[in-house]
């Protein structure tokens, strides 16, 4: 075996990428040229370790990858050991012991067929099977909780998945441009759908969503036949109480009482002038209005849009601004691409800043966290190449992923809670918060712990102050989750469901989860 054969899918790639213009917020797996050379001719590797425990195999005469050992696999920013034999690889057997699949493990692998994922595993990571374009089944285990975003992304093969019972939230992008998907049944124990999650499913007729899922976000299900026949049932697509379409409507209109939600892209390029808003609508995803005569007017009579105490857009604002104190929420993409934005006051009454609020203001220089803010979605600031520092009060309990990814000129970050979830999940290869920034944080907190996993200068605040919030007893850094004095998957287990269901909202604190968990 040669590293000539190495020569890739940039074509797959780019034929899953055809069929469609992806909407601005869609975030597409890096794609990768290689270009054999004379030197690329010598013999490479079948084994090696993928893991602190754990090794590979690859038997050419059968095209089987074997991964054993214990515990959890690597995490790869681009291409696994065994990416050489991608167009080769068609079985993989993970051994029993096996507790994570890596980001990008087995991406590009063009030929893979079968998949045996044992009990063991509990996390897929994301991109995982990306652009395994000869996969038509796979069966997960009820042990898996995490699926990561784009996991299953243009698995062209793809007809059937079961998605067991253990899982709470789809993410984004996860079964995009599966376009042999036909059906699929998502569990009870599913809270939350993200961006693009069945985006151009293409054969996708049949879905059912269980009354558990409380958010779904910007065009989860675009270019589905099953969205289609809704719309023509109904010019308001309403699912559990999120309208997640409303594009087949025109001029006026009113959405009803039992919406609480509005989804991202709902309304997206229609051609509404008027819509009346009810107060039972308490959350707006992003670009929901994007592109709309209703929007363009609003933004006429005010710099400020704001339905209901969320912040919608600002993307006119200039300079330098102080969002109003009536505002609780900013909503997402609220100011994305304003590039003229120089500085940002933000009050006291504002709890959450919404996913890719502030992604491209590239005149951004510093922005200062208030107390009152519990969350910073995903990709809040990315790509701000003018921010150069930020401070994050201790009330913020999560801070999304990639939300400073791409902040090239950012060299201060300081995360006053030792306790903060910051997310890991990979943004095109790179951590959400790198070189050159500095991470400022209390010994043994959870910034500290991320500044180590990669790599990046962390400045210690000394101990962090006793805790007065006696809502949990969970600080971030003791791994004994259920109490019975020793550390296991167990732990692990109890560590990711919470986050799921206080990430969707369904608990406000860590004792309130336990106390749910204990009955």
């Amino acid at each position: 075996m040669k590293k000539a054969k190495a020569l890739l899918a940039s074509i797959t790639a780019l034929s899953c990428l055809c069929a469609s213009c992806l909407p601005m917020t869609e975030q597409i797996p890096s794609m990768y040229s290689v270009v054999a050379s004379a030197e690329d001719t010598e013999e490479i590797a079948t084994s090696g370790t993928c893991g602190e425990n754990l090794t590979w195999n690859f038997e050419e005469s059968t095209g089987t990858l074997t991964v054993s050992g214990t515990g959890a696999m690597e995490n790869w920013d681009m291409y696994p050991d065994w990416h050489d034999f991608d167009s080769d690889i068609k079985k993989i057997i993970l051994k029993n012991g096996v507790t994570t699949i890596g980001s990008n493990a087995f991406s590009y692998c063009t030929a893979l067929k079968s998949i045996t994922i044992p009990d063991s595993v509990t996390a897929i990571g994301s991109s995982a099977f990306s652009y395994c374009t000869a996969l038509e089944s796979i069966t997960i285990p009820d042990s898996v909780i995490i699926i990561g975003s784009h996991a299953f992304y243009c698995c062209t093969a793809l007809k059937s998945i079961i998605i067991p019972d253990s899982v709470t939230a789809i993410g984004r992008s996860t079964f995009d441009y599966c376009t042999a998907l036909e059906s699929i049944t998502i569990p009870d124990s599913v809270t939350a759908i993200g961006e693009n999650a069945f985006y151009y499913c293409t054969a996708l007729k049949s879905i059912i969503i269980p009354d558990s899922v409380t958010t779904i976000e910007g065009s989860a299900f675009f270019g589905t036949p099953w969205l289609e026949t809704k719309q023509k049932e109904n010019p308001f697509v309403i699912i559990n109480g999120i309208l997640i379409n409303g594009t087949t409507c025109e001029v006026e209109i009113k959405i009803p009482d039992s919406v609480t939600a509005i989804g991202g892209h709902a309304f997206c390029y229609s051609s509404l002038t008027s819509i009346t808003i009810p107060d039972s609508v308490t959350t707006i995803g992003g670009s929901a209005f994007l592109g709309t005569p209703w929007l363009e007017t609003k933004q006429n009579e005010n710099l400020f849009v704001i339905v209901n105490e969320i912040l919608i857009d600002g993307t006119t604002c200039e300079g330098k601004i102080k969002i109003p104190d009536s505002v609780t929420a900013i909503g997402s993409n609220a100011f994305s691409y304003c590039t003229a934005l120089e500085s940002i006051i933000i009050p006291d009454s504002v709890k959450s800043i919404g996913k890719s609020a502030f992604e491209y203001c590239t005149a951004l220089e510093s922005i200062t966290i208030p107390d009152s803010v519990t969350t910073i979605g995903d990709g809040a600031f990315s790509c701000c190449s003018a921010l150069t520092s930020v401070t994050i009060s201790d009330s913020v309990t999560s801070i999304g992923e990639c939300a400073f990814y791409g902040c090239e000129s950012l060299t201060s970050i300081t995360i006053e809670n030792p306790a903060c979830k910051i997310s890991e999940d990979d943004c095109c290869g790179d951590a959400a918060i790198f070189e050159p920034a500095t991470i400022y944080g209390y010994d043994n907190s959870t910034a500290q712990t991320y500044a180590e996993k990669y790599n990046i200068n962390f400045v210690s605040l000394g101990t962090a102050p006793a805790s007065t919030d006696t809502s949990t007893t969970w600080n971030g850094s003791n791994t004994d989750m259920n109490g019975d004095d020793r550390t296991d998957t167990a732990d692990t287990v109890l560590i990711l469901v919470f986050s799921a269901e206080y990430g969707a909202g369904k608990v406000s604190s860590f004792a309130e989860f336990m106390e749910n968990y204990q009955k």
